[in-house]
Protein backbone atom coordinates (compact mmCIF):
# COMPACT_ATOMS: atom_id res chain seq x y z
CA UNK A 1 0.00 0.00 0.00
CA UNK A 2 2.03 2.86 -1.40
CA UNK A 3 1.62 6.20 1.20
CA UNK A 4 -0.33 9.55 -0.18
CA UNK A 5 2.39 12.35 -1.78
CA UNK A 6 4.39 13.71 0.88
CA UNK A 7 3.28 17.96 1.94
CA UNK A 8 5.44 20.02 -0.15
CA UNK A 9 6.20 23.84 0.32
CA UNK A 10 8.55 26.13 2.23
CA UNK A 11 9.67 24.23 5.37
CA UNK A 12 7.93 26.62 8.01
CA UNK A 13 4.77 26.48 6.58
CA UNK A 14 4.90 22.15 7.27
CA UNK A 15 4.33 20.69 10.45
CA UNK A 16 7.23 20.04 12.88
CA UNK A 17 8.14 16.59 11.99
CA UNK A 18 11.22 16.09 13.88
CA UNK A 19 12.81 12.74 12.54
CA UNK A 20 11.33 12.93 9.02
CA UNK A 21 12.89 10.47 6.37
CA UNK A 22 12.86 10.70 3.35
CA UNK A 23 10.87 7.87 0.80
CA UNK A 24 13.84 7.00 -1.23
CA UNK A 25 15.38 6.32 2.57
CA UNK A 26 12.52 4.52 3.53
CA UNK A 27 12.59 2.42 0.14
CA UNK A 28 16.58 1.26 0.64
CA UNK A 29 16.21 0.40 4.11
CA UNK A 30 12.71 -2.21 2.54
CA UNK A 31 15.73 -3.40 0.04
CA UNK A 32 18.02 -4.47 2.50
CA UNK A 33 15.88 -6.26 4.53
CA UNK A 34 14.25 -7.89 2.13
CA UNK A 35 17.71 -8.79 0.93
CA UNK A 36 18.60 -10.17 4.00
CA UNK A 37 15.25 -11.65 4.53
CA UNK A 38 15.83 -13.87 1.70
CA UNK A 39 19.86 -14.92 2.23
CA UNK A 40 18.55 -16.00 5.78
CA UNK A 41 15.88 -18.06 4.34
CA UNK A 42 18.23 -19.69 2.20
CA UNK A 43 20.79 -20.41 4.70
CA UNK A 44 17.99 -21.94 7.00
CA UNK A 45 16.54 -23.96 4.06
CA UNK A 46 19.92 -25.53 4.06
CA UNK A 47 21.02 -25.39 7.53
CA UNK A 48 23.20 -27.06 9.32
CA UNK A 49 25.08 -27.08 6.26
CA UNK A 50 24.37 -24.33 3.30
CA UNK A 51 26.60 -24.58 0.11
CA UNK A 52 29.97 -22.89 0.67
CA UNK A 53 28.43 -20.28 -2.60
CA UNK A 54 25.96 -18.74 -0.51
CA UNK A 55 27.18 -19.10 3.05
CA UNK A 56 31.38 -19.26 3.25
CA UNK A 57 31.61 -18.92 6.81
CA UNK A 58 29.07 -21.32 8.18
CA UNK A 59 30.97 -21.89 11.23
CA UNK A 60 30.03 -18.26 12.10
CA UNK A 61 26.53 -18.91 12.38
CA UNK A 62 24.32 -19.71 15.94
CA UNK A 63 21.85 -22.54 15.84
CA UNK A 64 19.03 -20.30 17.62
CA UNK A 65 18.69 -17.95 14.60
CA UNK A 66 18.14 -20.66 11.78
CA UNK A 67 16.83 -23.76 13.28
CA UNK A 68 13.02 -23.53 15.03
CA UNK A 69 13.73 -22.55 18.95
CA UNK A 70 12.22 -19.95 21.22
CA UNK A 71 14.19 -16.98 19.82
CA UNK A 72 13.29 -17.23 16.07
CA UNK A 73 9.66 -18.22 17.13
CA UNK A 74 9.28 -15.19 19.49
CA UNK A 75 11.10 -12.92 16.63
CA UNK A 76 8.81 -13.93 14.03
CA UNK A 77 5.68 -13.59 15.68
CA UNK A 78 6.46 -10.36 17.00
CA UNK A 79 6.66 -9.57 12.93
CA UNK A 80 3.50 -11.49 11.97
CA UNK A 81 1.45 -9.91 14.75
CA UNK A 82 2.84 -6.43 14.16
CA UNK A 83 3.34 -6.16 10.91
CA UNK A 84 -0.66 -6.48 9.94
CA UNK A 85 -1.34 -4.26 12.29
CA UNK A 86 0.76 -1.97 11.53
CA UNK A 87 -1.22 -2.04 7.42
CA UNK A 88 -3.94 -1.90 8.33
CA UNK A 89 -3.77 1.55 10.46
CA UNK A 90 -2.35 2.63 6.69
CA UNK A 91 -6.04 1.47 5.30
CA UNK A 92 -7.91 3.35 7.51
CA UNK A 93 -6.06 6.38 7.59
CA UNK A 94 -6.94 6.51 3.88
CA UNK A 95 -6.27 9.91 2.48
CA UNK A 96 -4.33 10.87 5.68
CA UNK A 97 -1.74 8.45 5.49
CA UNK A 98 1.85 9.89 4.24
CA UNK A 99 5.34 9.26 6.06
CA UNK A 100 5.95 12.76 6.53
CA UNK A 101 3.46 14.44 9.12
CA UNK A 102 1.05 16.43 6.92
CA UNK A 103 -2.09 18.19 7.83
CA UNK A 104 -4.73 15.96 8.04
CA UNK A 105 -8.41 16.30 6.32
CA UNK A 106 -10.06 15.01 9.19
CA UNK A 107 -9.33 13.68 12.48
CA UNK A 108 -9.67 9.74 11.62
CA UNK A 109 -11.26 7.92 14.97
CA UNK A 110 -12.77 4.71 13.12
CA UNK A 111 -11.55 1.49 13.07
CA UNK A 112 -8.07 0.84 14.30
CA UNK A 113 -8.40 4.39 15.83
CA UNK A 114 -11.20 3.77 17.67
CA UNK A 115 -9.82 2.41 20.12
CA UNK A 116 -6.28 3.60 20.17
CA UNK A 117 -4.24 7.04 18.60
CA UNK A 118 -1.08 5.50 17.54
CA UNK A 119 -1.64 1.67 16.37
CA UNK A 120 1.10 1.80 13.55
CA UNK A 121 3.97 3.67 15.68
CA UNK A 122 4.20 1.13 18.13
CA UNK A 123 4.04 -2.04 15.86
CA UNK A 124 5.92 -0.54 13.35
CA UNK A 125 8.84 -0.32 16.24
CA UNK A 126 8.41 -3.88 17.30
CA UNK A 127 9.11 -4.93 13.66
CA UNK A 128 12.19 -2.99 13.17
CA UNK A 129 13.60 -4.78 16.90
CA UNK A 130 12.47 -8.12 15.58
CA UNK A 131 14.12 -7.31 12.29
CA UNK A 132 17.44 -6.53 13.86
CA UNK A 133 17.43 -8.92 16.62
CA UNK A 134 16.94 -11.44 13.44
CA UNK A 135 19.17 -10.66 11.21
CA UNK A 136 21.43 -7.91 11.91
CA UNK A 137 22.83 -10.46 14.51
CA UNK A 138 26.91 -10.83 13.42
CA UNK A 139 26.66 -14.64 14.42
CA UNK A 140 23.43 -14.83 11.57
CA UNK A 141 23.50 -14.20 7.92
CA UNK A 142 25.65 -11.27 7.94
CA UNK A 143 28.15 -14.30 9.63
CA UNK A 144 28.70 -16.15 6.28
CA UNK A 145 30.53 -12.95 4.52
CA UNK A 146 32.48 -11.87 7.71
CA UNK A 147 35.94 -13.56 9.26
CA UNK A 148 34.96 -15.62 12.40
CA UNK A 149 37.57 -13.08 13.90
CA UNK A 150 35.59 -10.48 14.14
CA UNK A 151 32.07 -12.24 14.97
CA UNK A 152 33.47 -13.34 18.14
CA UNK A 153 34.85 -10.44 19.00
CA UNK A 154 31.70 -8.37 18.77
CA UNK A 155 29.51 -10.35 19.65
CA UNK A 156 31.24 -11.24 23.19
CA UNK A 157 29.90 -13.43 25.64
CA UNK A 158 26.21 -12.99 25.42
CA UNK A 159 24.06 -10.05 25.25
CA UNK A 160 27.05 -7.74 26.71
CA UNK A 161 29.34 -7.87 23.54
CA UNK A 162 29.86 -5.01 21.41
CA UNK A 163 27.38 -5.73 18.59
CA UNK A 164 24.37 -6.92 21.17
CA UNK A 165 24.81 -3.32 22.95
CA UNK A 166 25.11 -1.47 20.19
CA UNK A 167 22.08 -2.98 18.69
CA UNK A 168 20.46 -2.49 22.30
CA UNK A 169 20.87 1.14 21.60
CA UNK A 170 19.36 1.32 18.64
CA UNK A 171 16.69 -0.31 19.51
CA UNK A 172 16.67 2.54 22.23
CA UNK A 173 17.17 5.06 19.41
CA UNK A 174 14.28 4.21 17.64
CA UNK A 175 11.67 4.25 20.67
CA UNK A 176 12.89 7.68 21.59
CA UNK A 177 12.40 8.83 17.56
CA UNK A 178 8.93 7.19 17.42
CA UNK A 179 7.88 9.46 20.63
CA UNK A 180 9.42 12.21 19.39
CA UNK A 181 7.10 11.81 16.09
CA UNK A 182 4.28 10.65 18.55
CA UNK A 183 4.61 14.55 20.35
CA UNK A 184 5.23 15.81 16.82
CA UNK A 185 1.69 14.58 15.38
CA UNK A 186 0.02 15.09 18.70
CA UNK A 187 1.31 19.00 18.58
CA UNK A 188 -0.40 19.34 14.96
CA UNK A 189 -3.64 17.39 15.84
CA UNK A 190 -4.26 19.36 18.86
CA UNK A 191 -3.47 22.51 16.80
CA UNK A 192 -5.56 21.39 13.70
CA UNK A 193 -8.83 20.17 15.79
CA UNK A 194 -8.78 21.73 19.17
CA UNK A 195 -11.38 20.55 20.96
CA UNK A 196 -12.27 17.60 18.80
CA UNK A 197 -9.29 16.15 19.36
CA UNK A 198 -8.79 16.64 22.60
CA UNK A 199 -12.06 15.05 23.61
CA UNK A 200 -10.82 12.32 21.24
CA UNK A 201 -7.58 12.29 23.58
CA UNK A 202 -9.27 12.05 26.68
CA UNK A 203 -11.63 9.11 25.12
CA UNK A 204 -8.65 6.47 23.90
CA UNK A 205 -5.31 5.76 24.67
CA UNK A 206 -1.96 5.92 22.25
CA UNK A 207 -1.68 2.40 22.41
CA UNK A 208 -2.82 -0.50 24.30
CA UNK A 209 -6.48 0.44 24.52
CA UNK A 210 -7.52 1.36 27.98
CA UNK A 211 -4.41 0.74 29.75
CA UNK A 212 -1.66 3.04 27.95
Amino acid sequence: MPPNPNPSGPTDTLPQDRVAVTLRAIQMRRIFLLVLSALHALVAAFYPSPPAFICPNSDNLSDALFTWSPYTAVTLLCIIVAAPIRLLAFKHLGANFTFRLAKPKALVKTGLYAHVQHPSYPTHWLVLVSNASLLLRLDGVLGCILPTWLVKSAMGDGVFGPWPVFLLLLDVVGFVGVWIRIKDEEAMLKREFGREWEEYNRKTKRFIPGVF
